[in-house]
């Protein structure tokens, strides 16, 4: 009786340290490689580095549009208008980063008991840091301006 009794519950244990790795186990045929493999040698996966035997559309619409005159200069006018917007927030950054400077130079001058002469030159530079603001803002949004309208034209030369 106790033989049939250890027996039983030797199973149990068995099978109660087999039931998590029972999940492990059967997740393992996910990594396998060819089992969404068909007849035909085409992969059920997309895009994951195995060949596709895709064929090739002959009579395709726009094919080839990148080598009309008029569609490369309109990328190259996104590029060039891209990287003039990329300058001006550079600059707009730099801006900021003086204005903090002369701000914190100006506290520690009147902190440090200045001259009026000195502390009116600090004030005058953080005004002329807001007008450099003022003026790279207003540049930077006719950059953005002239980016949309280049994609704009360049959506619309596509569409032809």
């Amino acid at each position: 009786m106790t033989n049939k009794k250890s027996i039983l519950i030797r199973g149990l244990l068995v099978g109660t340290l087999l039931l998590p790795a029972a999940s492990a186990l059967a997740d393992d045929n996910k990594h396998d490689k060819d089992h969404h493999r068909s007849h035909d040698g085409k992969n059920g996966h997309h895009g994951r580095g195995e060949k596709q035997y895709y064929r090739r559309n002959v009579n395709h619409e726009k094919g080839g549009h990148h080598n009309k005159p008029e569609i490369r200069q309109d990328f190259k006018d996104i590029h060039n208008a891209r990287n003039e917007v990329t300058q001006d927030r550079r600059e707009l950054r730099g801006d900021y980063q003086e204005l903090t400077k002369d701000r914190a130079e100006l506290r520690r001058d009147i902190r440090n008991g200045a001259s009026k002469d000195e502390i009116r030159r600090d004030r005058q530079e953080i005004r002329d840091d807001f007008k450099e603001i003022r003026k790279d803002r207003t540049e930077l949004q006719q950059d953005q301006t002239r980016l949309d309208a280049a994609r704009r034209e360049l959506k619309s030369d596509l569409r032809k």
